[in-house]
């Protein structure tokens, strides 16, 4: 698919409703702040667009002028399905109309939009002060690292069976929004020095059983309502966490990065690997990747900004191996190559792996990528099929095409419809 002038970081999703997937793409304003947004379907057709693609306005900071450009980090832009109503909306951050000169590192003039997902057009939008009060800045100091990635995570704060409430952590600061954007709570994260920092970007889930999620970062849980159940600093370089299930049958659990390790909702460690086997934990993934395995695994990039990863399960390591190196070393991922029958294939920049380091699958006619921290190919898992199966949709945010890879060529029979899931409103992309 050919995509034109829309060039940019990728959210997916069905935004018409017709079972087929859909793209959003977005620029920022000096790489950080949003201001175009883009849809277009599967064939590469506009849908609808927002914002201007030149955009340009006074830079505070250096003096010169911020353009509107792919974003330096995969960013505050989701697809979801927030009011219920059955249809996807782009839920996004996105500059005021009327903004004058500013700096890239606060949201002093950015506002939350809820977009509807057939034309584009606002369907809701605020500007709390918690939200546009957050900056780059702790301790006085400016934390890049720690302010450049930011995520719209999707929760179920109230209860209400939907994901329809908002957690967003810009710098040192989350937020917590209900469906109609009303603040519900805030929380200052005290650890925002590297290497000793919370997770860049935090994730959500349900650890008690109420129906209600709680949001894991790393060095602390909260609870539904923001009530802290638990800080301790457990080690450095907490780049990446999930919430997943790790005992059979049993709850969601806190999977981190630092030392690899799997804690409760109580902060209690069930599982750690340590500072030895996992010097520098960059990303995390949970997945099955062993045929003979009925368990789950985890699949770490121990050791910082290197092809160098390890696959564990609860027994231990299983397997140390290198995979491909790309410009960032970044962008791991789980994928259900296999469905339900599974194993799992690990996805690394770009190629799929199996639980031992074996090269699994290659794709074909995939250009090199353009380079650069970020011109590599990021990855959603996405059962664009609707067989059970998930495929590899691949982007450089710095090109203009879409790839998607199958395991086979499409059968009429056995497509379903696009299937759209917490791992795609959620996506990790890089951490």
């Amino acid at each position: 698919m050919d995509g034109g002038i829309y060039g940019g970081d990728i959210r997916i999703g069905d935004l018409t409703g017709n079972g087929v997937v859909d793209f959003v793409v977005y620029q920022s304003l000096g790489g950080m702040k949003p201001a175009f947004l883009g849809a277009f379907d599967i064939d590469g057709n506009p849908l609808w667009s927002i914002g201007r693609r030149d955009h340009t306005v006074a830079d505070t900071d250096s003096g010169g002028l911020l353009q509107t450009i792919s974003p330096d980090r995969p960013g505050p832009v989701a697809v979801t399905d927030l009011d219920g109503d059955g249809a996807c909306e782009v839920l996004c951050l996105f500059v005021d109309e009327d903004m004058g000169p500013t700096s890239k590192w606060h949201l002093g003039d950015v506002r939350l939009l809820l977009l509807d997902g057939r034309t584009g057009q606002i369907k809701q939008e605020a500007a709390p002060g918690a939200l546009r009060q957050c900056d780059a800045f702790a301790d006085g100091e400016l934390r890049i690292s720690n302010f450049v990635h930011q995520r719209l995570l999707v929760a179920d704060l109230s209860g209400a069976g939907h994901a329809g409430d908002v957690v967003v952590k810009v710098g040192k600061t989350l937020v917590a929004l209900n469906s109609s954007f009303e603040v519900l709570w805030t929380y200052e994260n005290r650890w925002n020095h590297y290497p000793k920092h919370a997770a860049y970007i935090p994730a959500v889930g349900d650890f008690d059983g109420d129906g209600r999620d709680e949001v894991n970062g790393g060095l602390f849980l909260l609870d539904h309502d923001g009530t802290v159940l638990w800080e301790e600093f457990v080690g450095d370089n907490m780049d990446s966490v999930l919430v997943e299930p790790w005992d059979d049958g049993g709850p969601a659990r806190a999977i981190v990065s630092a030392g690899g390790m799997v804690l409760d909702g109580a902060g209690r460690r069930l599982f750690e690997l340590g500072m030895e086997a996992v010097p520098h934990g960059q990303e995390i993934r949970c997945g099955r990747y062993h045929a003979d395995s009925a368990e789950p695994e985890l699949v770490i990039r121990y050791n910082g900004h290197h092809p160098d990863l390890l696959v564990a399960g609860r027994n231990g390591i299983r397997s140390r191996f290198r995979v491909d190196e790309s410009p960032n070393n970044t962008g791991l991922e789980t994928i259900h190559w296999n469905g339900d029958d599974g194993p799992d294939l690990i996805y690394s920049p770009a190629a799929l792996w199996d639980g031992d380091g074996r090269r699994a699958v290659e794709f074909p006619d995939l250009p090199p990528p353009s380079g650069g921290r970020m011109g590599w190919y990021h990855c959603f898992p996405a059962d664009v099929c609707g067989d059970g199966r998930e495929e590899v949709v691949l982007y450089d945010p710095n090109r203009d095409h879409i790839y998607i890879y199958t395991q086979e060529p499409p059968r009429e029979s056995v497509y379903g419809g696009y299937r759209h899931t917490s791992r795609q409103y959620n996506t990790r992309l890089i951490d």
